[in-house]
Formats: structure tokens, C-alpha cells, sequence
């Protein structure tokens, strides 16, 4: 099961909160709320300490839109589970997490 949370940010801009597991069911609701949550005025913050399992499809999904959304969406908190999914499909440079993180998906 998974959960896809979308809320405005005080500060400004969208946090999109996303957990548990991501498969090719729960593509259409991830391309929506991340389809609206990006925007020059309001950048996007997308936390995924709570996902415990992305399959390809998501994982891809994820690394397309890092790259077009560089500057307007930020992805915050990988868990183990989406660094673990990121490295397994080869998509590390696709990716911009912390230093410590970066390390874990290049060995």
C-alpha cells in the first residue's frame, strides 16, 4: 500500500510526502500530485523517508523528473529502500541526495 501526501509549505511551495510501496498501480497518482507540485514560484519538496519499496517504473519516474524539475523540485530523505532501488537500476547520477547518501549509491 502507499500513500501520496500533498500539502503547501508555509514557507511557500508544495511538500509532497510519499510512503510505503511504488508499483506500476500507483504510477498515474505519482506522475499527478508531482505533474502539479513543481513550479518556478513554488518549488517542490518531496520527502521519501517512508517508501519501503520502488519498483523500475517508479524509480525511473523519479529520476526523470529530478533532472526537469532540478531547480523547482527537491528530494529530501531517501530511505534505505529508494537508495537501494536507485542504485540496483544504475540511475545514481540521476539523482541529488546529501553527500552522505550520494556515497551509499555510488560504492
Amino acid at each position: 500500500m502507499s500513500g501520496i501526501s500533498v500539502q503547501q509549505r508555509r514557507e511557500g511551495g508544495t511538500l509532497v510526502e510519499l510512503s510505503g510501496e511504488f508499483d506500476l498501480h500507483d504510477l498515474e497518482r505519482l506522475r499527478g500530485a508531482l505533474d502539479e507540485a513543481p513550479a518556478p514560484q513554488h518549488p517542490a519538496v518531496v520527502d521519501l523517508s517512508g517508501v519501503t519499496f520502488l519498483d523500475i517504473r517508479t524509480t525511473r519516474e523519479l529520476a526523470i523528473r529530478s533532472r526537469l524539475h532540478a531547480p523547482h523540485m527537491t528530494l529530501l530523505s531517501p530511505s534505505p529502500a529508494v537508495l537501494a532501488s536507485v542504485a540496483a537500476c544504475g540511475l545514481g547520477d540521476w539523482f541529488s541526495f546529501d553527500a552522505a547518501n550520494a556515497a551509499a549509491l555510488n560504492p
